[in-house]
């Protein structure tokens, strides 16, 4: 298969999935994730040479996640029908293609990851970071009903609802204090760092890596994992069908309409310039 949203390379044990929408600071679009399922597909299931999965980006952001440049273009009829016909992805659906996959996926993550690009590194085994990265769900804040479902698991209740309830952002060190990240390097330092994590996973039994992904998975299915994440399937649903909104929502989509995004999210980031500052002061003082 072609490739004209991912560039898809392998280096011995590694097989390297590269965002590439750099223009677009790689917004995980459909015909994106349709590519980035593909490659995941050969490199976990057809070709035995691969160890270890590395999910990286190119340009300047990891990702800003789900595309909404064309939301308003397809309405949630029409895009349920293109999902059940295997031709668009839910965001939690979005979760399967990392979650079942039999190998060990890392994150490299470098910029922004924010958005359905957070929800899509949380779906990866691994996660490691430069200096740069900034984390966090600022689409809550323009209505976006797309919430990573695995959240609770990875930084627990207390920070899931805080970073879920205000859209708040947090830096590199902040995420490896909550464990959202394994390691943080920096930026000219991360290639390298990838690699010898994955070179090392590389050199363990193939069968014992799957079977300790299979263990790891099995035990947050225990505890519920895969119920919220299929749960959140049809809340998205809902909230893609509603015809429910709010005076921001409304605003914001105004703006677009007249303006375009870009506008509409200068205002929204405008409303909220006051408590970001304080939020950025309050982590400098630690």
């Amino acid at each position: 298969m072609s490739y004209e949203n991912i560039i898809y390379e392998k280096r011995g044990p590694i097989a390297y999935v590269v965002l590439n929408r750099p223009d677009k600071l790689n917004a995980l679009s459909e015909d994106l994730q349709l590519e980035v399922q593909s490659a995941m597909e050969d490199a976990g299931w057809l070709d035995e040479e691969i160890r270890v999965i590395v999910l990286k980006a190119s340009g300047r952001a990891f990702s800003a996640g789900f595309d909404i440049t064309t939301t308003n273009k397809i309405n949630a009829v029409k895009r349920r029908a293109r999902f059940l016909k295997g031709k668009t992805f839910s965001a939690s659906a979005w979760w399967d293609v990392f979650w079942n996959n039999p190998k060990p996926i890392i994150a490299q993550i470098h910029g922004f990851c924010i958005a359905g690009g957070l929800a899509t590194a949380n779906f990866c085994d691994l996660r490691i970071c430069s200096e740069d990265a900034k984390f966090g769900a600022p689409e809550i804040r323009t209505g976006g009903p797309y919430i990573p479902a695995v959240w609770p698991w990875v930084v627990g209740m207390t920070k899931a609802r805080e970073l879920l309830y205000t859209g708040n952002l947090i830096d590199a060190a902040e995420a490896k204090r909550l464990d959202l990240v394994n390691e943080v390097v920096p930026l000219e330092e991360l290639d390298a760092a990838v690699e010898r994590q994955a070179l090392t996973i590389a050199k363990l039994p193939a069968a014992t890596v799957e079977y300790n992904k299979k263990l790891i998975n099995m035990s947050y299915e225990l505890m519920g994992v895969r119920q919220v994440v299929e749960r959140s399937m049809e809340l998205e649903a809902i909230a893609l069908a509603s015809t429910d909104s709010s005076p921001e929502i409304e605003e914001f989509d105004k703006i677009r309409e007249k303006d375009g995004l870009k506008a509409a999210l200068s205002w929204n980031a405008d409303r909220f310039a006051e408590e970001d500052a304080w939020f950025k002061k309050s982590r400098e003082r630690g």
